[in-house]
């Protein structure tokens, strides 16, 4: 990672706390990594249910973000999920993953590596 996306990464993940919505992430791996960074809002697993029964749930949250990994398979639910949900009237995050993604595509593959790659920054911190 450059070292001028260090700050933006730091402020993505404030951004990530500090999100009251839904957050709709792949599996449960990624929920932990977001719950090791301090993330406390509500998170739903893709791996649980069919994407139009997700996409339903999650459309009672006024905002919501896409939070799928960073790969084609990611790429493609991010797509589908934004699809379903425009739907519904309710605010769809998709820019945090996309930032995400282009700073930290190289060094990570996806959501579950975000915590991994916040303690390398951290610790690189003076």
């Amino acid at each position: 990672m450059y070292a001028e996306n260090y700050k933006r990464l730091e402020q993505l993940i404030d951004k990530l706390r500090e999100f009251n919505g839904v957050i709709l992430v792949e599996g449960m791996r990624d929920e932990v990594a977001l719950r090791k960074l301090g993330v406390e809002t509500e998170i739903i697993k893709l791996s649980r249910f069919p994407l139009a029964e997700i996409a339903l749930t999650a459309s009672h949250y006024h905002d919501i973000m896409v939070l799928t990994d960073f790969d084609r398979k990611g790429e493609d639910l991010a797509k589908k999920l934004t699809q379903y949900l425009e739907g519904y009237k309710c605010r769809v995050d998709t820019n945090t993953r996309r930032e995400l993604k282009k700073i930290a595509k190289k060094d990570v593959k996806g959501v579950e590596d975000l915590y991994g790659l916040y303690l390398r920054v951290k610790s690189l911190r003076f």
